[in-house]
C-alpha cells in the first residue's frame, strides 16, 4: 500500500497538529507519554516530552516545508496556544535585555571562584590538582553561576537558530539603538511584524528554559 500525494499531505498535516495540540496543552503530558507520571505534577520537561522536543527538530521542519508552512510560524503558533503569565513573560524578556550584563556577571563569578587562593589543608599542601577539583566542585555548586549559566545558554541557543532579521530584532534588546519604528523602517517589515517576533523571541526562550 502507497500513499499518495494527498493522502501524504494529510498524514502531515495530521502529525503537525497533533504535535501542536499536544504540546498546548494544559494538562502536561499527553496519555501516552512515557515520562507522563514522573512530571505531570511540574511543568513539562523539555528533555522528555515528545511533543517539545519534535516542534523543534528537523524533521517538524521538513513537515512544515512538505506543506509550504513556515516552520519558524508553526513553531510561534504551537508556543502563542500554550501561554505564558505576564510576570513569567515580563521576566524572560528582561533576562533577554540583560543577556550582556549578566554575561559579565557570570565571568566575573567564575573568575573569582578560579583566582581566589586555595584553601591549605592541615597536615598537607594543597596540589594544583586538588586546587582545580575544588574550583570546578565550587563552580558547578554556585547557584548563581549555574542559573546565569543555564539563561546565557537558552538565550544563545535560540538566537544562533533564528533567521538575520529574528537575530537583528534580539540584538536590540540588547543595544536599545532602534525604536520599534526604527526597526520597521531598517529591516523593511511594518511594526506589528516587529512586536510579533519579539514575542516569538521571547516564547522560544522561555520554552528553552522550560517555562512551557
Amino acid at each position: 500500500m502507497s500513499l499518495d500525494d494527498i493522502g501524504a499531505r494529510r498524514l502531515m498535516a495530521s502529525i503537525l497538529k497533533k504535535a501542536c495540540d499536544d504540546y498546548a496543552g494544559d494538562k502536561g503530558c499527553p496519555e501516552w507519554c512515557s515520562f507522563k507520571d514522573s512530571c505531570k505534577l511540574t511543568r513539562i520537561d523539555a528533555e522528555h516530552c515528545d511533543a517539545k522536543r519534535f516542534i523543534h527538530t528537523a524533521w517538524c521542519a521538513t513537515l512544515c516545508d512538505g506543506l509550504n508552512i513556515d516552520h519558524e510560524e508553526y513553531v510561534a503558533a504551537c508556543i502563542k496556544k500554550h501561554r505564558l503569565s505576564k510576570n513569567t513573560f515580563k521576566y524572560v524578556e528582561q533576562e533577554i535585555r540583560q543577556y550582556k550584563n549578566n554575561l559579565k556577571e557570570l565571568n566575573r563569578l567564575k573568575n573569582n571562584i578560579i583566582l581566589e587562593t586555595p584553601e591549605k589543608q592541615e597536615g598537607r599542601s594543597s596540589s594544583l590538582g586538588d586546587s582545580t577539583a575544588s574550583k570546578a566542585v565550587k563552580l558547578s555548586m554556585n547557584r548563581k553561576v549555574t542559573e546565569l549559566e543555564k539563561t546565557r545558554k537558552a538565550i544563545e541557543t535560540i538566537y544562533q537558530g533564528l533567521c538575520q532579521d529574528k537575530q537583528a530584532v534580539m540584538e536590540e534588546y540588547w543595544q536599545s539603538r532602534y525604536t520599534t519604528a526604527g526597526l520597521s523602517y531598517k529591516l523593511g517589515v511594518d511594526e506589528r511584524t516587529i512586536r510579533r517576533w519579539k514575542q516569538y523571541i521571547v516564547y522560544c526562550v522561555a520554552a528553552e528554559l522550560n517555562y512551557l
